[in-house]
């Protein structure tokens, strides 16, 4: 049988998925450590902010040893490839089922991100249920690779641990300017845990400057993941939908979707906004080296 997108039920079992993926290994008590590897980077060599809430929820999640319900993380400053980036869990209140959780990344040169979450137990019997409806799209194999990797060696960057393909939208429940979808999976075909959601939707400016009417991206200021059920996928469907901006600011969220139509978790980012001459989705490893020199 195939396992590819197998989520591990057991809670520790998912801690330990998201440890290897992310490289985040205990280093004391509620005291963590990474280093910024390719996966972990951006195309220009500095921290992903996907990366910087995946880290945080599984972070959160280990310590606790409670199930992530939802974390938002601010960007203070960032971490080049190579870099050590220390974390530390404060559990500010642990109640019978809930844990209120502040995450902290820091190098010697001061903060990299905060963050702010919560932990809890569910309820086997409790409420439950889905009150947004998928948009009906094209299937992965029959969409065009996004982002795709250059093939120059040494080359860094989280686009280089995932695959990107577009889906065509076919009916969407909420039409309007900017809808983007896509088609996201994991290159080495690992389970998609809670964590790992908010490492893939990392992606709403693209949405957001589409909206507007021009091609460009965005630098986050945050990334925010509202966590759901787990269940198993290989792909993620992401459900991109841009809110506003306002000043080259913008604000926009992502419906992270299994194949077969459940709601892993809701992202929202905040991003300054950048107009570019290109489509990074469509022609990304041609203007890489641009997007270093204007990211920042």
């Amino acid at each position: 049988m195939d396992d590819a997108g197998a989520v591990p039920m057991d809670h520790d079992a998912r801690v330990a998925a998201d440890e290897d993926f992310l490289g985040l290994r205990e280093v004391g008590s509620g005291r963590f450590a990474f280093d910024v590897t390719s996966r972990l980077a951006r195309a220009d060599e500095r921290l992903y902010g996907g990366a910087a809430v995946a880290l945080s929820v599984a972070a959160a999640a280990a310590e606790t040893g409670r199930d992530a319900l939802w974390c938002t993380t601010q960007f203070v400053s960032t971490a080049m490839l190579g870099r050590t980036v220390d974390l530390q869990v404060e559990v500010l209140a642990a109640g019978r089922r809930t844990s209120q959780v502040r995450v902290t990344a820091t190098t010697d040169d001061g903060v990299v991100f905060a963050s702010l979450g919560a932990c809890g137990v569910l309820k086997a019997d409790g409420l439950a249920g889905t009150f947004e409806e998928r948009p009906e799209v094209s299937p992965p194999g029959e969409g065009d690779v996004g982002f795709r990797p250059s093939g120059r060696h040494g080359e860094a960057g989280w686009h280089t641990a995932v695959e990107v393909r577009t889906a065509e939208i076919r009916r969407h429940p909420d039409p309007g300017p900017g809808r983007v979808c896509l088609w996201l999976r994991r290159s080495d075909r690992g389970p998609v845990t809670p964590a790992i959601a908010g490492y893939l939707a990392d992606l709403v400016p693209l949405s957001i400057v589409r909206g507007c009417g021009v091609t460009g991206a965005g630098t986050s200021l945050d990334n925010t993941i509202r966590i759901g059920a787990a269940a198993e996928t290989e792909w993620i469907l992401l459900d991109l939908r841009p809110n506003l901006a306002v000043g080259s600011y913008g604000h926009g969220i992502a419906n992270v979707w299994t194949e077969d139509g459940q709601l892993l978790a809701v992202a929202s980012q905040t991003a300054s906004l950048m107009e570019l001459d290109f489509d990074p989705l469509t022609a990304f490893s041609s203007h890489a080296s641009e997007l270093q020199g204007r990211n920042g």
